[in-house]
């Protein structure tokens, strides 16, 4: 089939139309067929869509000087090589220096990377960079994106507005959607695109088994901090990295305090020991200066509420000292919640007070059967529920070794002074009175749910608010969003579900946080928020804190934990990929001047003909192909003629150019040839990691049905593993032999008469 294609630069007739081809490439029978015409750019399949090939119209059109220069300016524009960032070149985006590394490192073989930047830098932009690159590359690459359920809405609009691509949902309703109208036991996972779903979702065993064993071209892992612990969320984005190409892991906060989470993040779809190339830049690393002004508020507790405090001291010391050393991690735990929800507001000790009584008042199993404590069967994909953590489901679930009446006789003493300073909200007053006397757009950020209701019973007298929380539907959340950019609300009040990947800095440059969070990169993921590239104002955080020796614990140990996060080695990359990506930053900049110029369509067709003050020159545009039809690289080059214009001259100086262009072939061929090996071996790793994730060894038992279907089905997939292995290597061998393909005659400058 590869030599019935038309070869870039031919002239073919599609669909009633005349087009040129910019890059034409097959795989077994059938073959994608890039060209560009009148109406703009456009792919085809073929045989669907069958090209008739026109003889090259050598015909020129007079133009004006003018014209002629700005096509030249745009050819120019186009024309790419190995590195060359071409999708970079058409975004619909601002894209500053750092923003190019990782992009340049993925270009270069890098399978693991790591852009840990600070809040606000444009790890998103980064990401969808790198992803709209390959999809330029190869029309039939795979690409998973696995974010945050809250964020699906946001990628999918930002990949669309800013690179032009389509994103295949991958949730339960849109694969039952398409299993509707797919043929029977067409998997939905299978087909070129890029897929975008949450880590909630893909991590239920019957989404991870569905998923065929086949290599994604890249895996981007959002929010990758949330991947680290012992989970079923780790091993899910573990087994997806380890079946991907590439790996490309996003997150503000890479450190929090804990080596062992930043290990399992470092560590995340490793393969064969190859290491993780980690990017952290921060404001000033990129001539950024930082204009945030951090307030801290330290509020003294009513006195209702200093009752609690101290009744909470001496139950932790009832707890401690009936506590043995088995339980003594356990009875920690539980103290640490009900005192991380005390500084927050009463309401939500009252109701923490409430679950642990109703715990103890239980059955007694192990396993309490309360929905709260209950780890949620998520089968909508949505982790943004926000009810309690994993700590506070352990924590009021904790066995402490002290008896239930004498526990659940302090409980009820705590129950009742919480209740009694329920009306005494310190923390809530203050906050209500810092929002009075302005009308600023504000978010007022809390860990709790019940925190917030009580935040937006106090707050709705005073501002229009909108509310953000996990336990709304994708609709109601963006509901809540629209009303604070519109003006219709002044006032976000929201949980950390709204602490990541939400860019408010146009509306907003206030934040409060209601609390001191234990984990600090929660802390930097709220002033995110609003403090990002394009705020224009000086961003102000205000964190409120109780004169008290509990919130004093409190700093102390998020103090240490920051230290810690601070004093964590991490491989970063070197400063080679800030060179390059200066100089890339440079030539991009270039490339959009260039194109900016040219206004018409990308191809008449025909070469264009126009005078100049110098000799005649023609130039033409050629190709480098490998032998699988894809264009590896597009230069021009002029070449002087002489004599009558013919076809005959035409060929000749085509030639001429294709020799003018031979040393940089060469170098192609070389950097082809030498990243071939590394190539082959990455994907001999990614068979193996693949090949050994698929159940089903060993020998059936002879009256098993079952297992013997399994077993079968074990060696079909490792059967076809393999053979895909062995067409990815075949692909790889051609596409590093490349050859100069068809020059075309794009301008003819001859000298006035």
């Amino acid at each position: 089939m590869q030599s019935t294609l038309p070869q870039p630069g031919a002239i073919v007739w599609i669909r009633g139309r005349r087009w040129r081809v910019t890059s034409a490439r097959g795989d077994r029978d059938v073959a994608r067929l890039d060209v560009t015409g009148e109406s703009g750019r456009q792919a085809f399949l073929y045989p669907f869509d069958r090209p008739t090939e026109l003889g090259e119209d050598l015909r020129p059109v007079r133009v004006r000087p003018q014209r002629a220069r700005a096509r030249f300016a745009f050819l120019a524009g186009r024309t790419f090589g190995g590195r060359t960032l071409r999708a970079a070149v058409d975004a619909r985006a601002a894209i500053l220096p750092h923003q190019l590394e990782p992009a340049l490192a993925a270009l270069s073989g890098a399978r693991r990377i790591l852009i840990a930047d600070e809040v606000g830098l444009g790890k998103t932009v980064q990401a969808s960079l790198i992803a709209a690159e390959i999809i330029r590359r190869d029309a039939s690459a795979r690409v998973l994106l696995v974010v945050p359920a809250t964020l699906v809405a946001q990628w999918t609009g930002e990949l669309h507005r800013r690179f032009g691509l389509a994103c295949v949902p991958a949730d339960r309703d849109s694969f039952d959607h398409r299993a509707r109208e797919r043929a029977f036991g067409d998997n939905p996972w299978n087909g070129a695109g890029i897929f975008l779903t949450s880590l909630d979702f893909l991590k239920q065993p019957h989404v991870l088994d569905g998923m065929p064993p086949r290599a994604w071209d890249l895996v981007v892992i959002d929010e990758a901090h949330a991947a680290c612990g012992y989970s079923d969320r780790h091993a899910a984005a573990h087994l997806a990295a380890q079946r991907s190409r590439c790996v490309v892991l996003l997150t503000a906060t890479p450190h929090s305090g804990d080596e062992e989470r930043f290990s399992r993040l470092l560590g995340l779809g490793e393969l064969a020991g190859d290491r993780s190339i980690v990017f952290r830049r921060r404001r000033a690393d990129i001539g950024m200066a930082s204009t945030r002004r951090t307030a801290w508020h330290h509020v003294t507790p009513a006195l209702a509420e200093l009752r609690v405090f101290q009744a909470l001291d001496g139950f932790e010391r009832i707890v401690m000292k009936a506590a043995r050393r088995d339980h003594r991690d356990e009875a920690g735990l539980l103290l640490a919640v009900l005192k991380k929800r005390a500084l927050s507001t009463m309401s939500a000790l009252s109701i923490s007070l409430e679950r642990r009584m109703a715990w103890l008042s239980s059955t007694g199993l192990d396993e309490p059967a309360d929905g709260w404590v209950q780890a949620r069967l998520d089968l909508g994909g949505d982790e943004a529920e926000d009810v309690a953590s994993e700590d506070d489901r352990l924590g009021l679930a904790a066995r402490t070794g002290l008896e239930s009446e004498t526990e659940c006789s302090w409980l009820k003493r705590l129950a009742h002074l919480a209740g009694a300073a329920a009306g005494h909200e310190s923390k809530v007053r203050r906050v209500a009175r810092l929002i009075s006397r302005t009308g600023e757009p504000v978010i007022v950020f809390t860990e709790f749910r019940d925190s917030l209701s009580v935040l937006v019973n106090r707050l709705r007298l005073l501002r229009p608010l909108a509310v953000l929380h996990g336990g709304m539907t994708a609709g109601e959340r963006s509901e809540a969003i629209d009303r604070l950019e519109t003006g219709d609300a002044t006032v976000l009040v929201a949980t950390d579900v709204a602490g990541q990947g939400l860019n408010l800095q146009h509306r907003c440059r206030w934040v409060i946080s209601l609390e001191l969070p234990w984990n600090p990169a929660r802390l930097e993921q709220r002033i995110g928020r609003v403090d990002r590239i394009g705020q224009p104002r000086p961003v102000h955080f205000t964190l409120l804190v109780a004169r008290h020796d509990i919130e004093a614990g409190l700093i102390s140990r998020l103090a240490r934990r920051v230290l810690t996060a601070n004093q964590a080695a991490m491989p970063m990359a070197g400063a080679r990929w800030s060179r390059l990506a200066r100089r890339a930053a440079r030539q991009l900049e270039l490339r959009r001047r260039l194109v900016r110029q040219w206004q018409g369509p990308d191809c008449s067709g025909r070469p264009m003909r126009t005078h100049r003050p110098a000799g005649a020159r023609a130039v033409f545009s050629v190709p480098f192909l490998d032998r699988s039809g894809a264009v590896a690289e597009m230069h021009l080059a002029a070449v002087p003629i002489a004599g009558p214009f013919t076809r005959d001259l035409v060929d000749i100086a085509g030639r001429v150019a294709v020799a003018r262009l031979r040393p940089r072939l060469q170098r192609v061929r070389r950097l082809r040839a030498a990243s071939l090996a590394q190539r082959v071996q990455t994907e001999r790793a990614l068979a193996d990691a693949t090949r050994s994730a698929v159940s089903g060894d060993g020998q059936p038992g002879l009256f098993d049905a079952a297992a013997l279907r399994r077993f079968e089905a074990a060696r079909a997939a490792r059967d076809d593993i393999d053979r895909q292995f062995e067409a990815m290597v075949e692909r790889m061998r051609l596409a590093a032999d490349v050859e100069p393909g068809r020059p075309v005659l794009e301008i003819i400058w001859l000298p006035r008469p």
